[in-house]
């Protein structure tokens, strides 16, 4: 009866650690990511759902975040050797453009579009921390998440561009 009790609880925790694993991580792959609406630092309007055509590597940042600092010209630096991709680096708090655009210009590059928000994605693109980066098919279709950021997982993006430019 113990070892019954023993094991329906093992069971039971690892059932719920693996529910756990999957909040955070991101738009579903294989399904079409949510909306984003926002501007741009030159004030223009960006909505992604009327933005098809190309894929796309969306990467939501904010400006105090210390790993964002890192990853952005290593972003920049992909933008620049897979151009059929487009870029777009989505700041995902709501913080004045002036200083959105001061962080952009305190780094060494960036990628080139820029896109500003009033906040509250987190729910809507489930992701937990930042920053967090979501590759698209030209169709706006999840192909993957990258969750934090890592050497790692800017290798594992290059490794997915690459496939994607075949």
């Amino acid at each position: 009866m113990l070892l019954k009790s023993l094991f329906g609880a093992i069971l039971f925790l690892s059932c719920s650690f693996a529910v756990l694993a999957e909040e955070g991580t991101g738009p579903q792959v294989g399904q079409p990511i949510p909306n984003l609406i926002g501007r741009t630092l030159n004030d223009e309007p960006y909505m992604l759902k009327k933005d098809k055509g190309s894929p796309k590597v969306i990467n939501f940042f904010w400006v105090s975040c210390k790993p964002c600092r890192v990853e952005m010209p290593e972003l920049a630096k992909l933008e620049q050797r897979f151009k059929g991709v487009k870029f777009i680096a989505v700041h995902a708090e709501d913080e004045p453009p002036a200083v959105v655009a001061s962080f952009v210009k305190s780094l060494s590059a960036a990628p080139s579009n820029i896109v500003l928000t009033k906040g509250g994605l987190r729910a809507s693109f489930n992701y937990t921390g930042l920053p967090h980066t979501i590759v698209l098919d030209s169709d706006n279709v999840v192909l993957m998440n990258l969750v934090g950021y890592t050497p790692d997982n800017m290798h594992i993006l290059a490794k997915q561009l690459q496939k994607m430019e075949k």
